[in-house]
């Protein structure tokens, strides 16, 4: 029963600071959003746009010795060439796409060798997080808000109603 009087104490001390800042750093958080975003869209306009078909995903050893599947797949250049190539796998986690699926790539002007998968996730993978986090911190902090200024209103009426 103390932990819970404790936490509930802490958490009344805590609703005002957290209320008035949270707000804005959900803005920020945004602001960095569309950052990403916009860099992320001007990195793909300015590559070209290419339909590459996954041929099959080829095991791997990361650096923890761990087994990864990294994507191979088969692009048509513009002259009828057909190129393979291993996806770069420049994230952690394992991209992973079944055989004779057909994704995006984009590669720098005249140099096809530097394709990349390009799907929406993998493109504004970083816009998107911080979207969420950004919406979430502004969201929890414009609900304290509320919460604070319903308590107080109460509390107003409350006294009001003793006066009277």
């Amino acid at each position: 029963m103390e932990f819970l009087n404790w936490l509930r104490r802490s958490l009344r001390k805590a609703t005002p600071p957290l209320a008035d800042k949270l707000p804005l750093v959900g803005l920020l958080v945004l602001a960095v959003s569309a950052g990403f975003g916009l860099r992320s869209w001007d990195f793909s306009r300015s590559r070209v746009r290419a339909a590459a078909t996954i041929t099959e995903n080829v095991a791997k050893l990361n650096q923890q010795g761990e087994v990864v599947y990294t994507p191979r797949f088969r692009l048509r250049l513009p002259d009828g060439e057909l190129l393979t190539l291993d996806a770069v796998k420049n994230r952690s986690q394992e991209i992973e796409f079944p055989a004779g699926e057909t994704v995006p790539v984009l590669y720098p002007p005249g140099d096809p060798q530097g394709a990349i998968l390009a799907t929406v996730w993998l493109t504004y993978q970083g816009a998107v997080v911080f979207a969420v986090l950004g919406t979430l911190l502004f969201d929890l902090g414009w609900a304290l808000r509320v919460k604070l200024r319903r308590a107080e209103n109460s509390r107003v009426g409350a006294k009001a109603g003793s006066d009277g």
